[in-house]
């Protein structure tokens, strides 16, 4: 072999027999060489996570269609189809931010006071969200007060599951709406808000037999519960929308 150091031939051995030097660079470009491999195992990781979407996309399909179908398979529903649950926590969230966004667009509100994007839709958005996974939570609480075989995520999926008349309801609630039936779409909006609520978790809590608390007082202790939290989360989006009006009233002289 030839020493990198002198470039005189050498035995193969730790040092050259000419300068001395040791011998070490064959082992330094093997690793130089391995950054290569990880670098088509980093290529494959996009084509993982597009083929995991593929899937999640498909099994929400599945799931969504079914319960579009027969609701009361619902209570099929396990910790397998959670993330078909939050997917549909998220379209509810999603259509009830923007169906406030198209309200505050076409009403005279927009007029008073400077509303952005923020306030109107990814706000909404995100506090919905956030209010049906806790809504999920004390469900959850609730089915252990019980004592029902049942995990945190098998609630969230039976959640979202239960969810989905609802969302039909609410996008319904809208469709009538922009067409000019209020009365319709506010009483189709306020069945799928309080079943969205309400009605879900007690769908939930009544499909076992309960072997702790009686579920009629855990059911009335989390509709408590479960409304002042809902006020709770109406109240701040509330002093959050006074805030946006008393700036714009600040700003324009008043």
């Amino acid at each position: 072999m030839k020493c990198p150091s002198c470039g005189e031939q050498t035995a193969e051995g730790k040092f050259c027999t000419n300068c001395g030097a040791e011998l070490r660079q064959e082992e330094q470009y093997e690793s130089v060489a391995e950054p290569t491999n990880t670098a088509a195992s980093t290529d494959q990781n996009p084509n993982e996570t597009v083929e995991k979407l593929k899937t999640t996309g498909s099994n929400f399909g599945h799931f969504f269609v079914t319960l579009v179908k027969n609701p009361s398979e619902a209570k099929k529903a396990n910790g397998s189809d959670m993330s078909s649950g939050i997917i549909t926590f998220a379209l509810f969230s999603l259509l009830i931010a923007l169906s406030y966004h198209l309200i505050l667009s076409t009403t005279q509100m927009g007029f008073f006071m400077q509303i952005t994007f923020l306030d109107s839709f990814i706000l909404p958005f995100i506090i919905f969200t956030i209010l049906y996974l806790l809504i999920a939570g004390l469900t959850f609480a609730g089915a252990k007060l019980s004592v029902q075989a049942v995990t945190f995520p098998d609630v969230i999926a039976k959640y979202g599951a239960y969810l989905v008349p609802f969302l039909l309801l609410f996008t319904s609630g809208i469709l009538f709406w922009l067409i000019g039936l209020s009365a319709l779409a506010g009483l189709l909006l306020f069945i799928s808000f309080l079943g969205s609520l309400l009605m879900a978790p007690t769908f939930i809590l009544m499909e076992q037999v309960p072997i702790g608390f009686d579920r009629i007082y855990v059911l009335i202790g989390l509709y408590i519960i479960i409304l002042l939290v809902f006020g709770l989360f109406i109240q701040s989006f509330m002093d959050s929308m006074l805030g946006s009006f008393m700036d714009t009233m600040f700003n324009s002289g008043f």
